[in-house]
């Protein structure tokens, strides 16, 4: 075999070498319960995008015990490092390595229901190590009794309630005035709410070895003793380290992208659980903050293959695993932003980390990132590439300016000589004691002293301080005009999914994933984003204008259906919804097909993107949920906020959005009703039309230099708001009027009608401008 399949001389490893703080085997007093316990009231209640046991039964998380890739790695760690694979099961299958099934530590004692992974019963039992304020009071004598104390967060050290007392972080017993997990009782948690929770498993070090602080190197302890200090071993993933280094755990990011219901997110959960206004069981109460269990991450691979793993397949649900796929694909495409320029002769790329850690990160063996790029000259003929994938033969093709964002990791020259192996870049994680290279995207925030505390500093990568992104500078040469940027995602490289298959001297587990593999797509890499770098100015600006017209009339045809009906409704008229809504859905039909559909000439056609006009990786805020990956995506954002801006105007004239209606109104308000619907309808139109006119004029050049358009340089702005404010002016009583009227008086309503429009026309007008 060659050097990078290879086997190695196993270590004299024991159990006692992986022996960690936190609850042991077999000290719990009640088992963990399975999840068919929590579903007859956290599943099947209409709601399945927020249910919890649904949306967490496509996620990594529920399938952490049935991962082949797991299982193939176990076994050659095992073969290295014997009963090593005890620190894959305690993280990967809680309830079997807590209940005692770890023994063999090959996992082959585990069963159907440890496969569920890191389950609910796990999950809601686990007790905050640190007892930090405003935990449980009973979890200071379950902190006592602990024969080994956690000290810190990370390699699965989890501490768990011995009885089963289920935690979270809402009060629901006082919420629904019993307790609904009776006869078990329900605890409040904050530490449900804390990324050190996460940090349990999102921290991994091997603690076979220890650094030397006089040479920095991490050298192997004396073998059958446990680890003298866990958080010393050898870095393996460092996911929760790099958040704490960074801006999103000191002070929070605005990010409305990730956080659902948020706009300001700071946590592990803030991202990967996004808030959503649900319940979280039948019954339970509706809140504006409820967690989502989807666990979104970056696992497109594993899901796609699990319903054809022979052992597994039958214990999965695939149609929940597909949803976690496209839930993992949109976290992706939020995860960078690309831009890029061409000049001179090179093509200057930026990737921007827009994730709360390094990007990518994780689990690191076979898991990278990397840029394609195709440059252009003025007729189109390919004048450079980089970054070739071919698809059919999963290889990504080497040459000279190729950038990939990976972290490597190898063995020293000592532990080479004891096991046999070449020293260098090795699969073999569990040997692994070296950081080779590590050149992947720190989060904001990031400053090397900082990431080097806690031995996750860049390794043949230079980043300031302050840098989270990182450029590359493409030579295209001069006839290049144009270029096509795709930046791939890719969970598990060919060469690693080899290396599973053919170090394997002792399971099944390498062929079975290998197989796997082959036979679904080849882990196939995610386009995460891509940008048309285009040096035509006519060409961008015309499809800005197109962009501007088609969200424009689709927006009138929105505001015009609901503004009649409500207008109707006040009177006492019925209003026929259901027509309403069939003609706005075929403007919207219309919309889509002249943005990114048959008929774009100006903008799909020649190739643009959303990133070409200079859209990040989300749709602007309110609609921020939307990810504006290619020109459907954009159009999608356009409609969004088409009817964010008709609703503003509404609510503002009438109190209410739809599908609700207003209520009929008395004779003596209706005339001033009308009076209010036509200032809502005149500010929206005259505002945005404004906007657009003036941000034409910067994309065109026609306005030189560009000027800041919210300043309303024309006072055109002015002039929309003075004909609105005219046809206030008519009203001389508000009295019984909802929305804007019930300020008082004509200034107040004014400003309440400016406030609500003025909130969402910018983000409205920046989809063509952004």
């Amino acid at each position: 075999m060659s050097a990078a399949t290879a086997a190695a001389a196993p270590l004299a490893s024991t159990t006692e070498d992986f022996r960690l703080p936190g609850t042991q085997p077999l000290s719990l007093a009640d088992p963990i319960a399975t999840p068919d316990v929590c579903a007859p009231c956290h599943s099947n209640f209409g709601a399945p995008t927020v249910e919890p046991l649904r949306t967490w039964s496509g996620s990594m998380m529920a399938q952490a015990g049935r991962d082949p890739l797991m299982w193939a790695a176990l076994a050659i760690s095992n073969q290295d490092a014997p009963h090593s694979g005890e620190t894959c099961l305690r993280c990967h299958l809680p309830k079997g390595w807590l209940e005692g099934r770890s023994t063999p530590d090959d996992g082959s004692a585990m069963t159907t229901a440890d496969r569920h992974g890191v389950q609910c019963g796990f999950c809601h039992r686990m007790v905050d190590p640190l007892g930090s304020p405003g935990s449980p009071p009973e979890d200071a004598a379950i902190l006592a009794a602990l024969t080994a104390p956690v000290t810190d967060f990370g390699n699965a050290m989890f501490v768990v309630d011995p009885l089963d007392r289920r935690r979270g972080p809402f009060d629901v017993v006082a919420d629904l005035g019993i307790d609904p997990h009776v006869p078990a009782s329900t605890l409040v948690s904050p530490f449900h709410q804390s990324a050190t929770l996460c940090g349990t498993c999102h921290n991994l070090r091997n603690t076979l070895y220890t650094k030397n602080t006089m040479t920095g190197e991490f050298e192997l302890n004396p073998m059958n003793t446990p680890s003298p200090d866990s958080t010393a071993g050898f870095p393996e993933q460092s996911t929760f380290d790099e958040w704490a280094a960074s801006t999103y755990a000191s002070t929070g990011v605005y990010a409305p992208e990730f956080g659902g219901n948020l706009t300001t997110v700071a946590t592990c959960q803030d991202c990967h659980m996004p808030d959503a206004t649900a319940r979280d069981a039948i019954g339970g109460v509706v809140r504006p903050d409820m967690p989502v269990h989807t666990f979104a991450g970056a696992n497109t691979f594993i899901p796609a293959v699990l319903p054809f793993h022979p052992a597994f397949g039958a214990e999965v649900d695939p149609a929940a695993l597909q949803a976690n796929i496209e839930v993992a694909t949109k976290n992706l495409r939020r995860a960078a932003t690309v831009t890029g320029q061409v000049a001179g002769g090179n093509l200057t790329v930026r990737v921007t980390n827009e994730t709360g850690h390094k990007l990518p990160t994780g689990y690191p063996e076979g898991r990278r990132m990397w840029l394609h790029v195709r440059a252009y000259d003025e007729d189109r003929n390919i004048v450079f590439e980089s970054g070739r994938y071919t698809f059919s033969t999963a290889t990504l093709e080497t040459d000279p300016a190729l950038r990939v964002w990976q972290t490597e990791q190898g063995i020293s020259p000592a532990v080479a000589a004891l096991v046999g192996l070449p020293a260098g870049k090795t699969f073999h994680l569990s040997l692994n004691n070296v950081r080779l290279s590590d050149n992947r995207i720190p989060p904001r925030g990031f400053t090397n002293a900082a990431f080097a505390a806690v031995d996750a500093e860049p390794v043949g990568a230079t980043f300031a301080d302050g840098q989270h992104w990182d450029e590359v500078v493409y030579a295209v040469g001069t006839s290049a005009v144009a270029a096509d940027v795709t930046l791939y995602y890719q969970n598990s490289s060919r060469e690693y999914v080899e290396f599973l298959r053919d170090a394997n001297t002792t399971t099944a587990a390498g062929n079975i994933l290998h197989t796997l593999w082959q036979d679904h797509n080849k882990s196939e890499p995610v386009a995460m984003a891509q940008v048309r770098v285009e040096t035509d100015t006519a060409a961008v600006a015309s499809c800005s204008r197109q962009v501007s017209k088609v969200e424009t009339k689709y927006q009138k045809r929105y505001a015009r259906e609901w503004s009649r009906c409500f207008a109707s409704r006040v009177q006492g008229l019925t209003c026929d919804t259901a027509s309403v809504d069939a003609r706005i859905a075929a403007e919207a039909d219309k919309l889509r097909s002249r943005l990114g559909g048959v008929k774009d000439r100006r903008c799909a056609a020649p190739g643009l993107t959303p990133g070409t006009l200079g859209h990040g990786t989300s749709c602007p805020f309110p609609c921020a949920g939307i990810v504006v990956f290619d020109l459907p995506g954009l159009a999608d954002c356009a409609i969004c906020l088409g009817d964010a801006l008709g609703n503003e105007a509404l609510e503002a004239a009438y109190g209410t959005t739809p599908p609700a209606l207003p209520a009929p109104l008395g004779s003596t308000q209706l005339s001033c009703q009308q009076s209010l619907g036509r200032a809502a309808d005149v500010l929206t139109s005259g505002w945005s039309r404004a906007l657009a006119r003036c941000e034409d004029g910067n994309a065109t050049g026609k306005t030189t230099p560009p000027v800041d358009c919210t300043t309303d340089p024309d006072g055109r702005i002015a002039k929309a708001k003075s004909q609105a404010g005219r046809q206030v002016d008519r009203c001389d009583d508000f009295s019984g009027i909802p929305g804007c009227a019930g300020s008082g008086d004509a200034a107040a309503v004014k400003a309440c009608m400016e406030t609500a429009v003025g909130a969402v026309v910018v983000p409205y007008t920046q989809v063509a401008y952004p």
